[in-house]
């Protein structure tokens, strides 16, 4: 038994190493970091959650409900129009994000046991999930309303009372509004489509990029510690040839995994529609919304976001370049790759959580000086209609890979790529 337990030991003390705790430790900090920012975007949203109501009944009923408004937190003010198409306008333009119009005769339509009228509109300028916090408030608020209703006429007309107003006091009709477009559709709805037709983006570049990072970082470290990178670099062949080399194989491999990975994402998907009774009359009407709000990609669309995925494919395989350069093994990978997946793994959780324009000033720069935020961000900008914003970010992640591969051909044509390290342990014992 002793000897089993010196052997475990052994393997324990093997198995836990600097290279493999850093990554596990900068993954724990990162997640803090994200959750603190995220957790203080939602309550600035909450403390600042405002709504614009246009009230032609002026009753008691439609008091009634501005009180339970007013009691989700919301800060009431009033329709710029009493044309509520021309109110939603208006809202739209001074960035609000919900208009409730209470039509003439809500009031008798409750005194009456029939359901009552209200119409929703809704402006979406995000896709984020922070941003439908104000829809869920709304819709609890008016759920409360719906109960208080229901108890009242069920005290009042408990004889003759239809049990589908019981149901469904409020007959809510919703409207949403992205840039000048108009539909009469729910939020909910519209962003459950949005969130199929782009969350596949993220996904598959997430798994693209982890994949090509580590098998470059790999070959690299792998050549150093076999000593076949002195043959290779002895040999009559330009180092800048060497890193175009490895860095065109690599992109190729990355291009084929990206396309393994979009068609298999979308069989899933297109099954897991089917599975969950998914027909054609929704699909023509999600078709028919999405055309009427331009919620619609076109060939050109596609080819920007392809661009912005091979641009951040690009940083992050020159990134790993470099980072591989200083691996003393193979072992050592793991943990040398890890400011590379902070960077990949900040702007992927914060861009779906939470609009990164709403930001704090300094918290907003920093998120998109990473490179992969444009990424990340390029499906949702497309479908809102900011092309301009997707060839920027594009732009901006070319400039990156553009100054990372004159770094990376000032490591690989010096003498010093055979002997850099950065072995943690060492750095430990000396300290």
């Amino acid at each position: 038994m002793r000897r089993f337990l010196v052997l475990l030991r052994k393997e324990v003390k093997e198995l836990i190493t600097p290279q493999i705790l850093l990554p596990f430790v900068i993954t724990i900090m990162m997640f803090a970091v994200i959750g603190q920012v995220v957790g203080a975007e939602g309550e600035e949203a909450a403390a600042n959650r405002r709504l614009a109501l246009l009230d032609r009944d002026r009753t008691e009923a439609s008091s009634a409900l501005r009180a339970a408004i007013e009691g989700a937190g919301f800060t009431i003010e009033e329709a710029a129009d009493d044309d509520a198409g021309e109110a939603a306008r208006a809202l739209s333009a001074s960035g609000g994000s919900i208009l409730v119009v209470v039509p003439e005769g809500y009031g008798a339509a409750l005194g009456d046991a029939t359901p009552a009228r209200i119409e929703v509109y809704s402006v979406i300028r995000t896709f984020s999930v922070m941003s439908g916090q104000d829809s869920a408030a709304l819709s609890a608020a008016l759920l409360q309303v719906e109960q208080t209703v229901a108890q009242e006429v069920m005290t009042e007309h408990a004889a003759a009372i239809d049990p589908a107003f019981i149901k469904d006091p409020l007959a809510v009709v919703d409207h949403v509004m992205v840039g000048d477009r108009q539909a009469q559709v729910s939020r909910d709805t519209v962003m459950a489509f949005i969130s199929t037709q782009t969350m596949l983006v993220p996904i598959v570049l997430f798994v693209v990029v982890m994949f090509a990072a580590q098998m470059v970082a790999v070959a690299i470290a792998t050549e150093k510690e076999n000593k076949t990178l002195e043959t290779l670099l002895a040999m009559p062949i330009s180092r800048s040839a060497i890193v175009t080399a490895k860095m065109m194989a690599a992109g190729l491999v990355a291009l084929v995994s990206a396309a393994a990975y979009m068609v298999g994402m979308n069989i899933y998907m297109k099954g897991l529609m089917e599975g969950f009774g998914e027909t054609g009359t929704s699909t023509s009407a999600a078709t028919a919304f999405a055309d009427q709000l331009g919620l619609t990609l076109g060939v050109g669309d596609y080819a920007m976001l392809g661009l912005s995925m091979f641009a951040a494919i690009l940083v992050a395989l020159v990134i790993s370049l470099i980072l591989g350069a200083f691996a003393e093994n193979v072992k050592a990978v793991q943990s040398l790759i890890t400011p590379m997946i902070v960077l990949l793994m900040v702007p992927y959780f914060v861009s779906m959580f939470v609009d990164v324009n709403s930001l704090a000033p300094v918290a907003r720069w920093t998120v998109l000086a990473i490179p992969f935020t444009h990424a990340f961000l390029a499906a949702p900008n497309l479908f809102l209609g900011n092309a301009h914003m997707v060839l920027l970010g594009a732009a901006y992640e070319l400039a990156w890979f553009a100054v990372l591969v004159v770094v990376a051909g000032r490591i690989f044509s010096s003498d010093r790529l055979l002997t850099m390290r950065l072995n943690l342990a060492k750095l430990k014992k000396q300290r």
